[in-house]
């Protein structure tokens, strides 16, 4: 463009900005939803147009807003249509990524053989044919899943275009561990002062929704997510990662990263805590466990299993009687003396004959508050499967069953596979804090719907990208 067309363009878009200040604030003034739509358009606006220039501005934006959009919705004391803004935004980052010209790398990623990705595709084969099975009642549920399926998957490739070498690894860790402590330490200050006004009051408006926030006379701790399951869940994914990378040796890590690592570690601990998750509390050791018997042979790894199990007998069996936060995680690790633990167990073995009747599956969207609502009058409707395990069966069958878990495992062994591949210390320990904390899912799904939380699936989805990207591009490269 000309210099001078292009002086004339820049004046035109000032004296618009000029022009748009008044008229937004009279507009503003006329009502308060208005204002609310007003400001909601601009900072949309503002997001799509840096989006589109940056597609990895983009998609940390796009992080940032899936964590913590339900702050915005008890800020507002409103519903949010969450769903649009993020479909637009992930569509825009798209967009973003198909028209930069800026870099071009050639990724050695096999889509049409790839194990894992033929996997995926299969799955998503499966659950289109899903729209046809009988035993569903409505086509609603099955849409809104679908459309949320789509999300996953778009985040998923673009997670992969944007690993282009470690730095892009190395970022993408330092800027999940840097909001997951926001959100910790946003958690501690709920436990410590207590819920903020409208977060109260949001929960008085839609209580159905915060069901099992009180537990044992107090609050479970959400802190700006969208509820204690999905907090914990992330916690103890934080917190996992932060104590893998606190055995790396002073010549990886320095000491001064290494403290601001022990109060990341320490404050994902104290929120996960307070959380009141019992399938988080048993995600920790499960995800450690697979970080020790890999790295045995180092000096560290040992220290850190002593001290950790040290902590974990104290907390089990040490003289704290009156700590509710406590007595949680307890509960957690003596489930035959917990009633609600022992009561999903019998409802897993009463929809048994079900399982064997129906290896397609009921349907999606067919248990629990879903199927109440998307298809009422279902044999599933309003049962609570507790278990990503039994809602994938009883809604996909054992056929979904047995996709899903190939698909977990094979994800799990490529992580496996990544870290005994890469000779960089600092590098294998993110490889081996990626299984781990894949690992501590599944384990986490037999107990809960942890994969299915939208904090999770965003965060699963990044490694499992991450992971494939690595075993095509950059196991052979320190760049």
């Amino acid at each position: 463009m000309p210099r001078g067309k292009k002086n004339i363009l820049n004046y035109l878009i000032i004296v618009l900005w000029i022009l748009a200040i008044p008229a937004i604030a009279y507009i503003s003034s006329l009502d308060y939803k208005i204002s609310v739509a007003v400001f909601a358009g601009v900072v949309g606006l503002v997001v799509a147009v840096i989006s589109l220039l940056n597609y990895r501005a983009g998609y940390y934006i796009l992080i940032t807003v899936s964590l913590s959009v339900h702050a915005l919705e008890r800020m507002s004391g409103a519903e949010l249509p969450v769903g649009i803004f993020l479909d637009g935004l992930l569509l825009t980052i798209l967009m973003g990524i198909i028209f930069d010209k800026k870099v071009r790398t050639k990724s050695n990623i096999d889509y049409l053989r790839d194990p894992l990705l033929l996997i995926l595709y299969l799955y998503t084969c499966y659950l289109l044919i899903q729209c046809f099975n009988p035993n569903m009642f409505s086509m609603q549920g099955w849409v809104v899943y679908i459309r949320v399926f789509i999300r996953n998957l778009i985040f998923l490739f673009i997670t992969m275009r944007m690993i282009n070498s470690w730095q892009d690894v190395h970022a993408f860790f330092k800027f999940w561990l840097t909001i997951s402590t926001l959100a910790a330490l946003y958690g501690c200050l709920q436990q410590i002062v207590g819920l903020l006004p409208f977060e109260q009051a949001y929960i008085n408006r839609y209580p159905d929704k915060f069901i099992t926030v009180m537990i044992q006379g107090r609050p479970r701790i959400f802190s700006f997510m969208a509820d204690p399951a999905a907090f914990g869940v992330l916690m103890a994914c934080g917190a996992i990662i932060g104590m893998v990378l606190l055995t790396a040796g002073r010549e990886v890590i320095s000491m001064q990263k290494k403290c601001l690592l022990l109060f990341m570690t320490g404050v994902h601990l104290l929120a996960l805590g307070f959380s009141g998750t019992r399938t988080a509390y048993v995600m920790l050791p499960m995800g450690l466990m697979l970080f020790f018997l890999v790295n045995l042979h180092n000096r560290n790894t040992i220290i850190a299993a002593c001290i950790s199990v040290m902590g974990m007998l104290a907390l089990l069996f040490g003289p704290f009687y009156g700590n509710a936060t406590v007595v949680r995680i307890r509960s957690a690790f003596v489930g035959t003396k917990d009633e609600s633990l022992n009561l999903r167990d019998v409802n897993r073995h009463s929809v048994q004959p079900y399982i064997y009747a129906h290896p397609i599956g009921g349907g999606i969207m067919t248990t629990g508050n879903d199927g109440t609502l998307f298809n009422p009058g279902h044999p599933l409707a309003g049962f609570q499967t507790d278990s990503g395990y039994l809602h994938t069966v009883l809604e996909l069958g054992w056929i979904g069953l047995i996709i899903i878990c190939l698909y977990m495992y094979i994800g799990l062994q490529y992580a496996v596979s990544n870290y005994f591949k890469n000779d960089d210390p600092l590098n294998k320990l993110l490889l081996i804090g990626i299984a781990s904390v894949m690992f501590a899912i599944i384990v986490a799904q037999y107990a809960q719907e942890a994969a299915g939380l939208v904090e999770t699936s965003l965060f699963l989805n990044a490694l499992l990208a991450i992971s494939v990207k690595i075993k095509y591009n950059l196991n052979n490269s320190k760049q």
